[in-house]
């Protein structure tokens, strides 16, 4: 996901900017990495010509237009502190992510899971979290139909627990992938530990 951030009086994201709509002010468009570091790509364009940004704090400027963007350049650190400081600051927090663990064929999580799964109640309780995507998982142990069934039960059992503890059930979302999407690749009728989980996502 590609992130731009605008430092603009007038009007917003520069995405095909209408000459008959001029801005007051120069404005600047910045990309900056996820929190995980990916960077992605946006195209700048007015009237005059167009700019890619594809690089971490790429960044160009229009003042009309007509006129084209700037030529690219690389914000520092420093230039980001004094000019963005403040739209940096409101940022959302990154999403967490947690895993939950499983014994075989069981919806019973391990006894580590067990110890840590407070720190999922903690992570949602601080972010005030509004958004929690569930998602169940199997080994490709089994049947397809079973390990559908189970990835689900699993799944609904975490969201059971955490509505328990008080979190609202409209927040949360559940999904079920059976043995697909393994986390650790394997053949058929392979028993992983590791592929025996929940993933839960805090937004």
């Amino acid at each position: 996901m590609k992130r731009l951030i605008a430092i603009l009086t007038g009007i917003t994201l520069l995405l095909g900017l209408c000459s008959g709509c001029a801005p007051k002010h120069t404005q600047t468009v910045l990309l900056t990495p996820d929190p995980d570091g990916h960077v992605g790509k946006a195209v700048v364009t007015t009237a005059g010509g167009i700019q890619l940004l594809d690089t971490a704090n790429a960044m160009t400027t229009i003042s009309e237009p007509n006129a084209e963007p700037s030529t690219v350049t690389t914000a520092s650190s420093e230039y980001l502190n004094k000019k963005f400081a403040q739209v940096l600051a409101v940022e959302p927090i990154p999403s967490e992510k947690f895993i939950i663990y499983f014994n075989n064929n069981t919806s019973e999580m391990t006894s580590e899971s067990q110890s840590s799964f407070h720190k999922i109640i903690e992570a949602i309780n601080k972010r005030k979290a509004i958004r929690i995507k569930i998602s169940g998982h199997a080994d490709s142990t089994g049947s397809d139909k079973l390990n559908i069934k189970l990835s689900c039960t699993r799944a609904r059992f975490i969201r059971d627990l955490l509505v328990r503890q008080g979190i609202t059930a409209e927040d949360i979302k559940v999904s079920s992938h059976g043995k697909g999407n393994q986390l650790i690749p394997t053949a058929d009728n392979v028993s992983e530990p590791r592929n025996r989980r929940v993933e839960i996502i805090v937004r």
